[in-house]
């Protein structure tokens, strides 16, 4: 039983980052090859896919509970690589950029506390007195 649950979070984790390798290392080179404007690569591919990914992801991170430090693996991937080592992104913007990807995975990490196993009890501090 816990073979197969281990099996499904690596399998799950794996399309996380196929994606993850998609939106920050394949669609900036397309978009540099394909010469798309600068206005349509920041506000299209940066903002909204990029950002849309660091939110799906950090929700991902914490539901289906993988290790913490997948916070910060979005944003090391755009700065190293696609902004670094490849220069694919202008280097004014890029690391900016990364680290807006590591606050939006930050702010959905964090935020999803609903299915806390902890969420609907009451703190008891001096115990139940006059109820």
């Amino acid at each position: 039983m816990l073979q197969a649950v281990m099996n499904g979070l690596k399998k799950s984790l794996t399309k996380w980052l196929l994606t993850m390798a998609i939106v920050t290392l394949l669609l900036p080179y397309l978009a540099s090859v394909y010469n798309l404007s600068t206005l349509s690569k920041v506000l299209v591919l940066y903002f909204f896919l990029n950002g849309g990914f660091a939110l799906a992801f950090g929700y991902a991170i914490r539901k289906k509970g993988f290790h913490f430090y997948y916070v910060f693996l979005q944003p090391l991937v755009f700065a190293l690589l696609s902004n670094w080592f490849f220069s694919l992104v202008n280097e004014t913007y890029g690391y900016y950029l990364a680290f807006l990807y590591l606050v939006l995975t930050f702010f959905t990490y964090l935020a999803n506390t609903t299915n806390d196993p902890d969420e609907n009890e009451l703190p008891v501090d001096g115990g139940y007195q006059d109820v």
